[in-house]
């Protein structure tokens, strides 16, 4: 699956969108008609078949960072105490996934910001994948 994400950078989300009016375009006339495009005019350009998607841009989703998994039998379970450890088939440099709502999204690397654990995304579906693979 790493085959398809690739790396991204997030933009500002907002893009210069110049005014069509061919007028404009003449020398000596100023155009003042020039807008930053939302969010939203880029998603819906790149996911046309979803209408209305400013009304989806505020819907929370749950957001997980994975840092391994084990299969373990219910006997090992039932044996777990303080302090047990538990192998989760990674190594510590390896990436650890990015999902929301269960869906891979992204992969990245622990980091530490004021204390308290955080992830650095190093790769990054692009912004189609995403919306495909959430809608």
């Amino acid at each position: 699956m790493s085959d398809g994400i690739q790396n991204n950078v997030f933009g500002s989300g907002a893009t210069a969108v110049a005014d069509a009016d061919p007028a404009a375009r003449q020398p000596g006339h100023s155009t003042d008609h020039t807008r930053l495009a939302e969010p939203e005019d880029d998603l819906a350009a790149i996911a046309p078949e979803i209408r209305n998607i400013g009304v989806l841009l505020d819907i929370d989703m749950k957001l997980t960072v994975e840092l391994g998994r084990a299969r373990m039998k219910i006997r090992d379970i039932m044996n777990l105490s303080p302090g047990a450890v538990v192998e989760l088939g990674k190594a510590p440099n390896e990436p650890v996934d990015i999902m929301v709502n269960g869906v891979l999204l992204a992969r990245g690397e622990v980091v530490v910001v004021d204390e308290q654990f955080a992830v650095r995304i190093s790769k990054l579906l692009s912004r189609s994948e995403r919306i495909k693979r959430l809608t």
